[in-house]
């Protein structure tokens, strides 16, 4: 297939987007698929596709990027339309619609209920205007895909959920004294470590008074943060370093709470942590998350309760027998059934299914 790949997100930043958005088409094209990507500036490192620049601004993301689309599908000649994110814009459906080609749209998450007053009728009537011009749907959860089929009337047997991945050479188990010798971290006290974009559905401050409560370090990864004290913030690194931080910790930590009550979401951090064989500890309002970590039996998680959060963490630091048994657990999960390869794989027969007549 040759696949015209459209993105409004920004490459070039180290966020799960970047991950997804890399992994996937990389898979396509180790497929033997061909693919072009459409990208703010052109640039999406790592990438093992052509990339043609989508101009910066938010006119070029209203409006503008009609033309780009049309003009780089054009040259291209594409089988199919692949969006991912369409935000409060129309273009992408314009545009498949001027090539004449099947449209699928990969939703992450509902933005009508994220963003407020006009923005929030501009999301929605863009979503209804695309998803009815749109072959199929890619999404990362069950939750998504009833809320998606329920909100705007889509065919729930067109959507298809395609929970995130992990790649599994990159993030494996490695030597925790090893791992902080090499970032300076200390080898005698107990570590926490939690890789997010820290945007408010992180809620940070409930991880930090948890962690302060296990007597650990607690280790941060993302975009912003605090440092000093228990706290170390590294702020952003490069996707292939994060695997030396997670090998560092005694225990990973995840923390999310939903802004919505149908905040479908498929938490690729938590699949890192499993493939890099560390035990997690969870504190989350969504019960499907709880499930899957207590199901598997890979760490142990709770409701957004610091009280119960660093009763957790003091627990998983407290036993290294079952940090270990729940650290195999989550390795061998990650790699039976969570690899970006598998990942690839639906989304190329959701593909094949958008074409199909």
């Amino acid at each position: 297939m040759r696949i015209l790949y459209l993105t409004f997100d920004d490459l070039t930043v180290p966020f799960a987007w970047s991950v997804h958005v890399r992994s996937i088409v990389n898979g396509l094209a180790a497929r033997g698929h061909t693919v072009k990507l459409v990208c703010p500036g052109g640039k999406a490192p790592g990438v093992n596709a052509e990339c043609d620049p989508l101009p910066p601004g938010k006119i070029q993301h209203l409006a503008g990027s009609l033309a780009t689309f049309v003009r780089s599908g054009r040259a291209f000649r594409p089988d199919l339309i692949y969006v991912r994110g369409i935000h409060a814009t129309v273009t992408p459906a314009l545009a498949a619609g001027r090539l004449a080609k099947p449209l699928v749209v990969e939703i992450n998450g509902l933005l009508e209920y994220e963003v407020k007053g006009w923005r929030r009728a501009a999301v929605r009537k863009s979503h209804r205007f695309t998803l009815k011009r749109a072959a199929r749907i890619v999404t990362v959860s069950p939750l998504l895909r009833q809320a998606l089929a329920q909100k705007y009337e889509f065919p729930e047997n067109r959507i298809d959920v395609v929970p995130n991945g992990v790649d599994t050479d990159l993030f494996k188990p490695s030597d925790r004294d090893a791992a902080r010798a090499k970032l300076g971290l200390p080898l005698d006290r107990p570590i926490i470590v939690c890789v997010a974009g820290f945007f408010a559905h992180h809620a940070i401050d409930l991880l930090i008074a948890a962690a302060a409560r296990s007597k650990a370090l607690l280790v941060l990864v993302g975009k912003d943060g605090p440092t000093g004290g228990d706290i170390l913030h590294a702020g952003r690194v490069p996707h292939e370093r994060v695997p030396d931080y997670i090998a560092a910790a005694d225990v990973c930590a995840y923390v999310l709470k939903s802004p919505h009550a149908q905040f479908g979401f498929s938490p690729l951090k938590l699949y890192e942590y499993m493939a890099a064989g560390r035990p997690v500890v969870v504190a989350t309002d969504q019960q499907e998350i709880r499930d899957f970590v207590e199901r598997h039996d890979i760490g142990d998680a709770g409701p957004l309760d610091v009280d119960h959060f660093a009763t957790l963490m003091k627990a998983a630091i407290a036993s290294p027998d079952r940090r270990s048994r729940t650290a195999l657990n989550g390795r061998a999960l990650a790699e039976s059934q969570f690899g970006w390869n598998r990942a690839v794989g639906q989304v190329e027969e959701s593909l094949r299914r958008a074409m199909a007549p």
